[in-house]
């Protein structure tokens, strides 16, 4: 459990590292809501996605030397070992998926990394809260 608290306190303190200047809309709410590790697993799967995305987007605005998001994404694979797989693939995903949208930096690659970071930290809000309880 204090392994999910540090997480969740990482997460959202990186969440909160950029202001987020757009915002999406909230996912459609699940018919069956997740209840416990299946929950927390399918939160830090969506949380490495979007750390994979933002990655992407920051690296082809600012370029390759910027690693934010990536070694976000090492400290969260370090105090969740368990999950290595599923957060690598998700992180992979959430690039590919973004790279294919994206292929050069302009306002609204820019605006779509601000949306990750909102997402980003209404996830790590999230996991925080649960853990709160």
């Amino acid at each position: 459990m204090k392994i999910r608290h540090a997480v969740c306190s990482l997460l959202l303190a990186a969440s909160l590292a950029a202001p987020a200047h757009a915002q999406q809309g909230d996912p459609p709410a699940e018919t069956t809501p997740l209840r416990g590790e299946e929950w927390y697993r399918g939160q830090l799967i969506e949380l490495s996605e979007i750390l994979g995305g933002s990655h992407y987007l920051r690296i082809v605005c600012e370029g390759r030397g910027d690693q934010r998001w990536r070694e976000y994404m090492r400290g969260v694979i370090d105090r969740e070992p368990q999950y290595n797989a599923l957060l690598v693939d998700g992180f992979n995903r959430g690039y590919r998926n973004e790279e294919t949208r994206f292929p050069v930096c302009d306002s609204t690659t820019r605006q779509m990394e601000a949306e990750l970071r909102a997402r980003g930290l209404r996830v790590a809000q999230g996991l925080s809260a649960r853990h709160a309880e």
